[in-house]
């Protein structure tokens, strides 16, 4: 069988263009391209493949063989309408395709999911596989749902058969479907309980391992609900109720194998952890399965081969590492890590039997690489690189520090440094993230590894307001937009100064999102900490997103919590929103927005570049990006901005 592999490897591993760093960095394009390959999935019995790659600013799911034959690109997307979002095998020969596409609703800037079917060799492409028709009823016009690739889970020993939520009767209140992954036909299995919107309204359902309904989930507001019921009981029972207001409650999110035990996320000194409880006898204790000291424990569950038994649990904050409980996992990550030492190794997908298994490897200073190992003679194979292009370029590692922020609380950061320069007067980039509460967990991060390549170092704060490392810095974060959330920033820039890594004279400020905020920010209230300043695609007027949140579900009661009140909290709103400032920004000032951003509106970028032309501010460049989402997911959005920011930076920095 290995033999084959080798022809494998070579389909599949593309040597490197840029070998020679004698001739200095990679251009930009290196960094700024698409993962050549983004994801890659076993199917079920181990003896196919399924890749999503990107070639030539393209996107595409490709089906092979494991042995490299038969390859077929079955799904392709230029990104400019539609982003694939995921895939994964429904059963050996079929493969479920997720996109989602930018659109407008009465008015309303709106995100759509639609869900895709195709068999291994491209046949049976059913484009639209949940296609919803939108003429009159008796009841009068239906619903088209916004979301339909809401997967609820698979039926053992039924592979022509997946559960989907679809809210076809009433919006935003979804019943669960038996779906025909073939033709598309849909049979009714499960109603929601909520005739109201309000807390009984289940938003999220969760099924058990056999492919029953158990769970659900609600929110109104800032009210969590959550119901449940035992194996074949039509009776739907509470399980718990919460304010968010109040506490980060317990949150339900998976069944084990045995159908009476429930894995749920809860709060354990401060740092969410993993419980699992027994849902049929409510007299058992729950018992605490994983906790870290040091984080919270947000990422997905991990499943054994064959997706019964849960395993372990993926760190939510710093990296993809996953915490296993179950011995056998832990032992087969020993395996791995020994055969790929030096990197962070996850098992991306398994065949059922647990043989064979995706393995995705990847470090600060390691693109992604992705390999096939076979678990019986313990041989790895490497099946291909995200970044064959950088190889060669010099990578280095980050180093998490913490902080003590001006009020005493430590604030944790990230600081990489440039290879092969005194670490000493540095020019910097001070790179916050967005969210603000969410991180990328991805330990390898483009924009870092091409900040460094240039010469600068990078420090990103974890400032207040930011999830996984406790609910306590989590919740310090609410209601302080550009105040201590802000100063967070300032502190952890100071500390660079004081500690002689940075050059005081040499920092700039850039960030995406709420960095592109924070950027903003840092611009109005300390302008003599920065040489120049980068926003791309950041919120700019905060009395516009809270107001803007009532047209999305739960988001309003969400944002009143997260950053204020539209009409109670309107002075601080106004005084901390960069738009309403534009006349005291003097620094140098790099301001981008996609058009296609429904994260943050490019109004909010269109608005700040009129007040800055309002306020006859001549430092500014405001650069649209037509086709471009917050996340950029098209290649030359983000060589285009890549450039931008090299001509920008260069002209500051160097």
């Amino acid at each position: 069988m290995y033999g084959l592999f080798i022809f494998f490897v070579l389909v599949w591993s593309v040597v490197p263009v840029y070998a020679d760093s004698s001739s200095g960095p990679p251009p930009v394009e290196a960094f700024a391209s698409l993962p050549r390959i983004a994801s890659i999935q076993l199917s079920p019995s181990g003896r196919h493949l399924a890749v999503l790659r990107h070639h030539e600013g393209k996107t595409s799911v490709e089906t092979q063989t494991v042995t490299g034959q038969d390859v077929r690109r079955v799904v392709t997307t230029d990104n400019q309408e539609y982003v694939i979002t995921w895939f994964r095998w429904a059963n050996d020969e079929r493969v479920l395709v997720s996109v989602r596409f930018a659109d407008t609703r009465e008015g309303v800037d709106t995100q759509e999911t639609r869900l895709l079917a195709v068999n291994r060799d491209g046949t049976q492409q059913n484009g639209n596989l949940l296609r919803v028709s939108s003429f009159p009823s008796i009841f009068g016009k239906k619903h088209f749902p916004q979301f339909q690739d809401r997967l609820v889970g698979t039926i053992p020993g039924d592979p022509r058969h997946v559960l989907i939520a679809l809210d076809l009767e009433r919006p935003n209140s979804p019943d669960v479907y038996k779906v025909d992954i073939y033709s598309g036909e849909r049979t009714l299995v499960q109603t929601n309980p909520g005739l109201q919107p309000g807390p009984r309204n289940v938003l999220q359902w969760i099924a058990d391992r056999e492919g029953r309904l158990r769970v659900g989930v609600g929110q109104f507001g800032t009210t969590v609900r959550v119901i449940y019921k035992v194996p074949e009981s039509t009776l739907w029972r509470e399980l718990v109720e919460y304010d968010l207001a109040k506490e980060t409650g317990m949150f339900p999110l998976a069944f084990d194998a045995d159908p009476d035990w429930l894995y749920v996320r809860d709060q354990h000194q401060g740092k969410a952890a993993i419980f699992k409880m027994n849902v049929v006898d409510r007299r058992v204790d729950r018992v605490l399965v994983a906790a870290d000291a040091k984080h919270d424990l947000t990422g997905e569950l991990v499943y054994a081969p064959g997706r019964k038994k849960v395993v372990g649990v993926r760190y939510g904050a710093a990296d993809e590492r996953v915490l296993f409980w179950d011995f056998d996992a832990q032992r087969l990550q020993a395996r791995i890590d020994r055969a790929i030492p030096g990197r962070v190794n996850v098992i991306h997908s398994s065949s059922d039997d647990g043989r064979l298994h995706i393995v995705k490897s990847s470090g600060a200073a390691h693109p992604p690489q992705w390999s096939l190992f076979d678990e019986h003679d313990g041989r790895m194979v490497l099946l291909g690189k995200s970044y064959p292009d950088l190889e060669a370029a010099g990578l280095v590692s980050s180093r998490e520090t913490f902080i003590t922020a001006r009020d005493g609380k430590e604030v944790p950061a990230f600081l990489t440094l440039p290879k092969d320069r005194d670490p000493r007067e540095l020019p910097l980039i001070v790179f916050p993230h967005g969210g603000p509460a969410s991180q990328g967990r991805d330990a390898f991060n483009y924009w870092t590894q091409w900040f460094v390549s240039r010469g600068w170092a990078v420090l990103a704060p974890r400032f207040r307001g930011t999830e996984g490392y406790g609910d306590e810095l989590l919740r310090a974060g609410f209601q302080r937009w550009g105040l201590e959330m802000q100063d967070d920033v300032t502190d952890t820039v100071q500390w660079a100064i004081r500690s002689g890594l940075a050059s005081a004279h040499r920092i700039c400020i850039v960030g995406a999102g709420y960095g592109g905020y924070a950027a903003l920010m840092g611009a109005v209230k300390t302008p003599d900490l920065y040489r120049c300043a980068v926003s791309l695609g950041g919120v700019t007027d905060l009395p516009q997103v809270v107001s803007d949140s009532r047209w999305y579900l739960n988001q309003k009661p969400l944002a009143e919590l997260r950053i204020g009140s539209w009409w109670n909290d309107r002075e601080r709103l106004r005084d901390t929103s960069p738009v309403f400032h534009a006349k005291e920004i003097r620094i140098p000032l790099l301001l981008m927005h996609g058009a296609m951003d429904r994260a943050v509106p490019v109004s909010h970028g269109r608005d700040m570049a009129e007040a800055l032309k309002s306020a006859n501010v001549t430092t500014y460049r405001y650069v649209e990006l037509p086709f471009a989402d917050q996340a950029l997911s098209r290649e030359q959005d983000r060589i285009h901005v890549l450039k931008e920011l090299e001509q920008f930076l260069t002209s500051h920095l160097d």
